[in-house]
């Protein structure tokens, strides 16, 4: 700029104010360069977390401020990849949900996953928590949080935790629930960026201890400028946050994010190489969905403390326990490899996912519609009643499994009357897919039936994506009849108070229509 002003009054015969021009000139490259600098700081960190101001309950969500002090050069240094040792540009685990504080079990979860992740990925370069750290948001639980947390984590890497709404739940308000987040865990905000060997991370945080999640119109817009910070198709943007997006990941449409999604899913919508990972629903990541790709790559990120699922089954929608899931996460040039791993069994689980950069959407192949496979029932599988199970009003179904190329979810068991089809009950149940080897057969019971009545039960397998097999499992069966009541039985029905005759008499029922 200096140079060509100067020639410029040299040409025209100006010399008299190039002294001066020389001056002003200089004055202007410093202002600019000056004005470079604060907006690259202010896009993100040189060396350590952006941080926010607490956002919430009489507080004003606004973006940190970082002290300058790194040179122009170290800014451009952010946006630089430099190859491990390994020929990995990245690596990073994810997990969610630890829930310190919700029973004894909780710490010595986390601390047994914290080893692993050590073992299985030495070096990490990032540690990520997407939410629900503690079960109350407590002081205490966030000590005991931190206390394993630091003496596993490793100390090169750089960590983001994101806050979760159990996180909210120990305090009065939501500007102190922030308040004693980051005081705790050390992050500079309940949203921030940070860039780790030149990939953007951003961290985005509800504002409350709503369930579904609170978002402000001036979080959504930091994270729109945030996101436009260096994008290209070529590099993953990694985006962290609790609660899922509503209809995306398994789990998204009973625990997604209701308020405001929309918002946040347009922001993210123009975005096709962001990666997204969420937690909040604890749903396993056996099931494909845990993945999905329509407009941008979203993960389910299961949890630590304990798994869930969707309610409606017969089997419950908790298994066990012992479940503790999440993510190693492998980031080369033109992929970005999602490694499922089943910290309970010190195993990996399921084939990887696997992102392919640059990002474009006609190429996503974890779709709405990427299955359309149905289940099978191998040759030899059959459904028969257990013997010994049939009583007047119920009887015991057991049967093989059936295959997919996925997933086999769950079965619908459908009873109905051999005599005019008329429906008589429908069971749900799971495929027991979070079990370790999968069963190869399962059994339940079915209930309500009438005494003396002819039935015809039919097992329909169904996959994670609604395809229900073509071809049922069915079995033919009787109920028993009820023999009449005794004068004794009648007598002894009578001598028991109302509390229990119910009781006494189903179990008198049941046991003469089995005999």
């Amino acid at each position: 700029m200096e140079h060509w002003l100067v020639n410029h009054l040299e040409e025209t015969g100006a010399s008299g104010v190039i002294k001066e021009t020389r001056r002003l000139a200089s004055r202007v490259a410093t202002a600019l360069a000056s004005l470079l600098l604060v907006q690259g700081i202010g896009a993100g960190l040189i060396g350590a977390n952006a941080g926010v101001n607490p956002v919430g309950t009489g507080a004003k969500a606004t973006a940190g401020t970082v002290t300058a002090t790194a040179t122009e050069a170290k800014m451009a240094d952010r946006y630089t990849t430099v190859k491990r040792s390994d020929g990995l540009n990245l690596v990073f685990p994810v997990i969610s949900d630890i829930h310190i504080g919700a029973g004894d079990k909780a710490a010595t979860k986390f601390a047994n996953v914290l080893k692993q992740i050590n073992r299985i990925a030495p070096q990490y370069d990032a540690m990520v928590s997407a939410g629900d750290l503690t079960d109350k948001g407590e002081a205490m639980q966030y000590e005991t949080f931190m206390a394993i947390y630091n003496g596993h984590k490793q100390a090169a890497a750089r960590h983001l935790l994101a806050i979760g709404n159990h996180d909210y739940y120990g305090t009065s308000s939501a500007a102190r629930a922030q308040k004693l987040f980051m005081d705790k865990t050390g992050m500079p905000g309940i949203y921030y960026d940070t860039w780790i060997n030149g990939y953007h991370f951003i961290v985005i945080g509800s504002e409350n201890k709503t369930t579904n999640g609170t978002l402000s119109d001036r979080q959504l817009g930091w994270l729109n400028t945030k996101l436009a910070d260096h994008a290209s198709v070529d590099k993953p943007i990694f985006v962290i946050f609790h609660q899922h997006i509503s209809n995306t990941v398994y789990g998204s449409d009973e625990w997604g994010h209701t308020q405001k999604h929309k918002q946040l899913y347009a922001i993210l919508a123009r975005y096709p190489q962001a990666i997204t990972f969420s937690g909040h629903s604890h749903y396993m990541l056996d099931d494909p969905r845990s993945v999905h790709q329509r407009d941008f790559t979203s993960f389910g990120t299961s949890a630590i403390r304990y798994p869930e699922l969707e309610s409606g089954m017969v089997q419950g929608n908790h298994p066990s326990d012992d479940i503790a899931q999440g993510y190693i996460v492998q980031v080369k040039d033109k992929q970005v490899i999602v490694k499922r791993r089943d910290f309970h069994r010190d195993d990996w689980t399921g084939e990887d996912w696997i992102v392919d950069y640059p990002a474009r959407k006609p190429a996503f192949r974890y779709t709405d519609g990427r299955d359309k496979a149905k289940p099978k029932f191998g040759p030899t599988a059959k459904a028969s009643i257990v013997p010994g199970s049939i009583h007047g009003t119920r009887a015991t179904i057991t049967f093989n499994q059936a295959t997919d190329n996925l997933l086999v979810h769950a079965y619908d068991i459908d009873v109905s009357r051999e005599s005019n089809g008329k429906h008589a009950l429908t069971v749900h149940a799971f495929s027991e897919f979070y079990k370790h080897p999968m069963p190869a057969s399962l059994s339940f019971d079915l209930k309500g039936l009438t005494p003396d009545t002819a039935y015809v039960a039919k097992v329909i397998a169904i996959d994670s994506f609604g395809n229900r097999s073509d071809k049922p499992l069915a079995v033919s069966f009787r109920t028993a009849a009820l023999s009449p009541l005794r004068a004794s039985d009648v007598t002894h029905l009578l001598s028991l108070s109302m509390y229990n005759i119910v009781g006494e008499a189903s179990r008198l029922l049941n046991m003469r229509g089995g005999k």
